[in-house]
Order: C-alpha cells, then sequence, then structure tokens
C-alpha cells in the first residue's frame, strides 16, 4: 500500500505571527528600527542627493491620524495627538496645554519663527489651519532625535499632498512642549527636508539599514544631565580624507579633480585673473561671483582715488610750506640714524590656504580649508567650499548662497569640526604652530 503525500501546512503560530504583523501596523504599532536617512543638501535654491546621512531610530506608520491616535502613545505622540485635535476644534486653551513657539523652545541655532502678542496661540492655529488640512492627515513616520520625538505627516489639501513635522522637546525652562520646525532646529530640518524629498523620489530617499560609513559622528543633544547621554543618539555619517595640500603650491600634483579646481581657482584669484577665477564656478554662482569681483574692483579704485588725493593734499602743502618759508642757508641739522628693524620684530608673511579635510558626498563635495600647513588649525579658522560634480567636470558652487547644512555645520555646538583631523599619529613630533589667520575663502560667508 503506498502512502499518500501529506499537504504541506502551516503552523498556527505562524499564522498568527502574519496575522500581528498585518494587523499592529493598522492600530498604530509600529516597530522601531535604526537607519540612515540621506539628507539633501541645497545647491543654489535646489535640493541634490548626495552621500551625506544621518543615522537615527524611527517608525514608519503610513497610517490616518485618526488610526494612530487610536493605539497605545506614549507621552510625546499623546501630545502631538492633543495639539492635532486643538486645531481641528480650534481650542486654543487645549493647544496651550501641549503647545510653545520656537521662540520659547531649548533650540540650537537663532529663532526665526515668532509671533508676538497675547493671541499667539490663536494665531499658530491660524497658520496651521491655513497652510494645512488638520481634519485630513496621514502620519508618515516618528523620528527620535536624542530627547526630541519628530512626527512627520502629510496634508491632503487644495494646492496638493503637503508634507512638513512636528517635535515635542524641551522648552527653556526643562518642561516637554510641542513645537515648529524651523531654521531654529536645523537637526529636525535636515530630516524633514528628507522626507520631504523622499515624498517625489522615494528610491533615492529610502532609509538605509546597516550602512556604516568611514565617519560616524555623534551629534551632541540636550538630554538629562542626571541620566547620562540619551538613549537615542543620532550619528553625522560621511565619507572623506584628511589632507594637507596648499593651495600656493604651483608644482605639487594636487589629490584629486576637487583639490586640483580649488587650486586653479586660488591661483587666478591670486593673479587678478577675475574671468578664470569666475569660469571656476557653477553657471548660477558666476553671476554672483563676477558682481562681487565688480563690487571689490570697485572698492579697490576708490581706495587708490582716495590715496592719490591724500598724496596731492601732502604735495600742495609741502608747496605751500616752502612759500612760507624761504630757503635757509644753513643746512638742516643732520636726522637721526634709522635703526633697520630686528629679524624678530619683522612679522611673518600670512600663511597661504591648505586644504585639510575633503568630505566625498558625490555628487556634492565639502573642501575645509585653513591656514598654513599642519594639524594645529582652529576650528574657527576652517572655512570650506561646496564642489559640484556633473559628468567628468568640477566646479565650485554655492557662492553667497545659505543651507540647512550650513546651519548645522557651523554650529560649534552641533558639529565640533576637530572630528575633521587626522587621527594622532603614535610617535608624532610636534608642528611648528602657524599664524591664525582667515583664510581667502571661495564662498561668500554663510554668517
Amino acid at each position: 500500500m503506498t502512502e499518500r503525500p501529506r499537504r504541506g501546512r502551516s503552523s498556527p503560530i505562524v499564522k498568527v505571527v502574519v496575522c500581528l504583523a498585518q494587523l499592529l501596523p493598522a492600530l498604530g504599532f509600529c516597530e522601531l528600527t535604526r537607519v540612515s536617512v540621506p539628507i539633501p543638501v541645497e545647491i543654489e535654491g535646489r535640493r541634490v542627493h548626495c552621500q551625506i546621512y544621518l543615522k537615527l531610530e524611527m517608525k514608519n506608520y503610513d497610517l490616518p491620524f485618526d488610526k494612530f491616535a487610536t493605539g497605545s502613545l506614549d507621552k510625546p505622540e499623546t501630545m502631538f495627538a492633543t495639539a492635532v485635535r486643538a486645531i481641528r476644534k480650534e481650542d486654543a486653551t487645549k493647544f496651550a496645554s501641549v503647545w510653545a513657539s520656537p521662540d520659547e523652545m531649548n533650540g540650537k541655532n537663532d529663532v526665526t519663527v515668532k509671533m508676538e502678542g497675547e493671541s499667539s496661540v490663536s494665531n499658530w492655529i491660524k497658520v496651521a489651519r491655513n497652510n494645512f488640512d488638520f481634519d485630513h492627515l496621514t502620519m508618515v513616520a516618528e523620528a527620535l532625535l536624542g530627547p526630541d520625538t519628530m512626527f512627520i505627516f502629510d496634508s491632503v489639501t487644495k494646492a496638493g499632498v503637503k508634507r512638513y513635522a512636528l517635535y515635542v522637546g524641551l522648552d527653556q525652562k526643562g518642561s516637554l512642549r510641542l513645537s515648529a520646525v524651523s531654521s531654529a532646529t536645523p537637526l529636525e530640518l535636515m530630516v524633514l527636508n528628507a522626507f520631504v524629498e523622499a515624498r517625489t523620489v522615494p528610491d533615492e530617499y529610502k532609509p538605509v539599514p546597516n550602512l556604516y560609513l568611514r565617519y560616524q559622528y555623534p551629534i551632541p543633544l540636550t538630554g538629562d544631565n542626571k541620566t547620562g547621554p540619551h538613549p537615542h543618539p543620532v550619528f553625522l555619517e560621511f565619507d572623506g580624507v584628511p589632507t594637507d595640500f596648499s593651495l600656493s603650491d604651483e608644482k605639487a600634483k594636487p589629490p584629486s579633480p576637487v583639490v586640483a579646481l580649488l587650486r586653479d581657482a586660488h591661483l587666478a584669484y591670486k593673479s587678478g585673473n577675475n574671468d578664470a577665477y569666475a569660469n571656476d564656478f557653477s553657471p548660477n554662482s558666476q553671476a554672483r561671483v563676477k558682481t562681487w569681483l565688480d563690487a571689490m574692483d570697485k572698492q579697490r579704485q576708490e581706495r587708490l582715488k582716495q590715496e592719490k588725493i591724500q598724496q596731492e593734499k601732502l604735495e600742495q602743502q609741502k608747496l605751500e610750506q616752502k612759500k612760507l618759508n624761504p630757503a635757509q642757508t644753513s643746512a638742516p641739522p643732520a636726522a637721526a640714524p634709522v635703526s633697520k628693524p630686528k629679524t624678530a620684530e619683522i612679522p611673518p608673511p600670512p600663511p597661504t590656504a591648505h586644504v585639510k579635510f575633503v568630505l566625498n558626498a558625490d555628487p556634492i563635495y565639502l573642501v575645509f580649508q585653513a591656514p598654513g600647513p599642519g594639524d594645529k588649525w582652529m576650528p574657527a579658522n576652517l572655512t570650506y567650499s561646496y564642489i559640484l560634480h556633473q559628468g567628468n567636470d568640477y566646479k565650485i558652487a554655492n557662492f553667497a548662497f545659505s543651507t540647512t547644512l550650513d546651519d548645522f555645520l557651523q554650529n560649534p555646538a552641533l558639529f565640533d569640526k576637530n572630528v575633521l583631523k587626522p587621527p594622532p599619529a603614535k610617535s608624532a613630533t610636534p608642528n611648528a604652530k602657524g599664524v591664525p589667520a582667515s583664510a581667502k575663502p571661495t564662498t561668500v560667508n554663510k554668517k
């Protein structure tokens, strides 16, 4: 008698697990995962995808707000839900119980969003209702940024789908409050920009698990000093190499095309070849560079004009002095001999700009420069330039433009530039300390 083959049966436990995996997201229960989120960088007004990431913990929702709000909520989630319901009902009292304006929060940057007056809470509700349809919200994700919890959501409006975020964090009094993402919170703003881009180009901005680039910089985040480091750290991830290349050295071989471009621009500017200097910039930056160069030339011409006028006045005064005092027959007393300054009293020439670090986030590169050789540079003297790689071409970009990344990198409370120095050698000899001086930037200072 031949035994009939048994049909495969799935385990009841497997069925329960599968059902729960399908049911929990619908009920608002989502898994917290650590991923690397690609950060867009603004290049002359447009956001460009590149290889700079923020490693953080987040939950993906893709749920209507009402389903999210019926789940098991922690304190930040409850505060967010309370604010949304208050905006829907225009309940200023309820909204004020959880809300703080950006200027009242414990921000990491200068606040640019502020409303005056006793009715500021009502004004914030009005602004929220005018810009978003809070009756039709879709919860996109929740990101944990140290002590802050950020809620990203979509709103269907007449102008189309809008994506925005609110966050719960500490205010200046140390209380947990809900507030708006703005330039006062560059870290949250970088995350929001990534999610905004992910709505239109999801494949480029899809969070990446298990990504480990050469540099993993732990961002200093305000937490509870009593409990030590916060359990939800955030890392800035990027690739790059420290170097020490003089931009004034015409004979040395640059370590990369990026550094070669910057050296060419430096030498062109130093020699007064304004056309060649401007040509090293991207088309959108060239117009601003030429305007800046024209302004510099006008200032130089005006300075020479004033110096000529002063010299002519001095000569005229000498002539008038001779007319009033006829020439003396006796020789004037001999002048005291002029003593030449000692070598130690002669100030050394200012140090030339050296490339110290090349951040490779192809197609965007950030080239950091400081005056003088060696690794004794001070973070305050470290400037950087944006280089855009398109095809086989490299161009300096973002001249006189300001970006969200600038707000982050130029804030010492968020980014310590010392991380860009090479690791100390085991038996290194001390280098001569360069004279602190500002290197000539190839981009206008953002601050």
